[in-house]
């Protein structure tokens, strides 16, 4: 796909970039909310769009909670797991347009690919699990405790050897910031809410409307590469 640099490990979101949204993690957040602390919808009011898991709890704990200390997030992510699973068993989640195809490509080429990801580890991999794509993806960067999405970009980072160079691929403002905290560049994919002019006023390097398009994409990832060389440094 691209032979003339190093390839750079590419960093990818989940949600929004790589499968369609369903509703589905909102729907296991709230059933757990409602199963732990006998509160319905809690999670419906609350915006998703390059949330982390634990950010999403937080925000749920600080409002519905008056005693705080009720929260337990290791025993309430243990549930929202298990809902997640039979939900999952009948969801209608699906890779988005050329996702398939394009992941098979980056993969038989030898590409680096991590995740990025505001889901929780074994969130992310169920889900992914589900249509076929978890294998892809050896490690990455996943909510935890008191994470940011930049740390979580971070950690995804560290499973390339270090001086490996490194994209960013995600579909959410918040994507395209975290990166830039890191110095990352970035490629935003307007296949969630966003619109492309939006993702480059928040400022996304390139942007692709679809990952259908290979050679759009394959121009992307070469011109960050050519910058990177122009300036003498790596992503």
């Amino acid at each position: 796909m691209v032979s003339k640099f190093r390839r750079p490990l590419l960093i990818w979101d989940v949600d929004g970039t790589l499968l369609e949204l369903s509703g589905v993690g909102r729907q296991a957040l709230n059933q757990a909310f409602l199963s732990l602390h006998h509160i319905s919808e809690a999670f419906d009011q609350l915006d998703f769009a390059g949330a982390t898991d634990h950010a999403l709890y937080r925000q749920a704990v600080e409002h519905f909670l008056h005693d705080q200390g009720a929260a337990d997030p290791s025993r309430f992510f243990q549930v929202y797991l298990d809902r997640l699973r039979v939900l999952l068993r009948h969801a209608p989640i699906a890779p988005l347009p050329g996702v398939s195809a394009l992941l098979a490509l980056l993969s038989r080429a030898g590409w680096p690919m991590a995740l990025g990801t505001g889901n929780i580890r074994a969130g992310a991999y169920r889900k992914l699990g589900r249509v076929g794509l978890a294998n892809y993806f050896p490690g990455g960067g996943f909510s935890t405790p008191g994470c940011s999405r930049a740390d979580l970009l971070r950690a995804a980072r560290e499973t390339a050897p270090p001086g490996t160079p490194a994209i960013v691929l995600g579909d959410t403002p918040r994507d395209v910031e975290a990166a830039r905290q890191l110095g990352l560049p970035v490629i935003a994919v307007a296949t969630g809410r966003y619109a492309p002019d939006l993702l480059v006023s928040c400022g996304a390097d390139q942007v692709v409307e679809t990952l259908e398009d290979r050679d759009r994409l394959a121009s992307s990832i070469v011109d960050l590469m050519e910058r990177s060389k122009g300036s003498g440094g790596a992503p």
